[in-house]
């Protein structure tokens, strides 16, 4: 049965200051999609993204008739909002030890004891960010597509598959494995993925890698040589580019149209309804995604009204954040809870290169 809280003198405004002290800087997912919320469950994207941007005017007599140009037509994806969960609980024993700080504290005071509590208001919030940012970073890396079950997947309390059905033609990969440091040919893997994109009227500003993918780019002997001064050439010096050197090199490419790397370095830890766990960048190795904005959709949620709750109940934009004992067995149980999904609206609008050399 559920109970009002079991830590003796905690308010919903000491969990509340502590919800919203969490630091959310770490996710990139708020910045890629940024958090909105929707009126009901349902997600969808931004219809007409294949809109073509630039259409010319023809050419008339002065009698002639004007052709009306077609609308581009309006389609987008759509879904139920997946429900998102995790929780910790403090046990019987932590409890006493709680009860025990609690009465030899000078001045009792919860906020006081912040220990025996925070931290799993802490890893509730941080774990339903996590969630997000994984599913945000698998969809786009993977060109939009997603598989979710119950048995790979602990914090989803249902099941469901996202499949944007990108088109193939978006979908490239690279002469040889960016891998091979002697033989890659990434500049050229490049202008050939922007210039597809552009016949397609589509126009990329920006080329997403993770961590491990630019390491590979950077340690490439082409890419190595390109961002090399002449002197540090002709005597044999050069060294490992930075980021922003790699990027110098690639905004003087005028066939790649001031193109630059942004690179996603991240590292989620998830945990299995098996207990197994497994930790790494959700951003796939050997991936590289062309896209116009770094505005690639928006995560769309909506809250669920509890007003019979018993317990303290916080909310932080898509995230709520609930305490509340149980009385069989004793313990306290802090869960993190959200009605959220970060919805692709660009994935249309991208151009996806495997540089492994391998096929999608």
């Amino acid at each position: 049965m559920i109970t009002d809280t079991l830590i003796q003198g905690l308010t919903q405004q000491m969990v509340q200051a502590r919800v919203n002290s969490v630091d959310v800087r770490p996710f990139q997912f708020a910045t890629l999609f940024p958090v909105r919320r929707v009126n009901g469950f349902t997600w969808s994207t931004i219809s007409n993204q294949l809109g073509r941007k630039n259409v010319a005017a023809d050419i008339h007599s002065d009698n002639s008739t004007t052709v009306r140009k077609r609308r581009p037509m309006f389609e987008s994806a759509k879904g139920d909002i997946p429900f998102i969960s995790i929780s910790r609980e403090l046990t019987r024993s932590e409890l006493k030890e709680f009860q025990v700080a609690y009465a030899l504290a000078k001045s009792p005071d919860a906020a006081q004891l912040v220990q025996y509590w925070g931290a799993d208001v802490d890893f509730c919030f941080n774990g339903v960010q996590s969630e997000l940012e994984y599913i945000a970073l698998k969809l786009v890396s993977n060109a939009g597509k997603l598989v979710f079950n119950t048995t790979t997947n602990a914090t989803m309390a249902n099941e469901f598959n996202l499949d944007y059905d990108v088109d193939e033609d978006l979908k490239m990969k690279t002469s040889t494995n960016w891998g091979d440091a002697s033989n890659a040919d990434i500049i050229g893997d490049l202008r050939k993925a922007v210039k597809a994109a552009r016949k397609k009227n589509l126009h990329p500003r920006y080329a997403l890698v993770n961590m491990e993918t630019f390491y590979k780019i950077c340690s490439s002997e082409q890419i190595i040589k390109a961002c090399a001064s002449f002197v540090a050439n002709a005597v044999g010096v050069a060294q490992t580019p930075s980021l922003e050197q790699v990027n110098k090199m690639l905004s003087s490419q005028a066939f790649l149209y001031g193109l630059q790397l942004h690179v996603i370095d991240q590292d989620i830890t998830r945990e299995f309804s098996d207990g197994t766990f497994t930790s790494g960048n959700p951003f796939e190795n050997d991936r590289l995604v062309l896209c116009e904005t770094l505005i690639l959709g928006s995560t769309q949620y909506d809250v669920l009204a509890e007003p019979q709750f018993r317990g303290i109940r916080t909310e932080r934009a898509h995230t709520v954040i609930k305490k509340y004992g149980v009385d069989d067995p004793y313990s306290e149980v802090t869960l993190g809870q959200s009605d959220a999904i970060p919805v692709f609206d660009t994935a249309y609008r991208n151009v996806y290169l495997r540089t492994d050399g391998q096929g999608w």
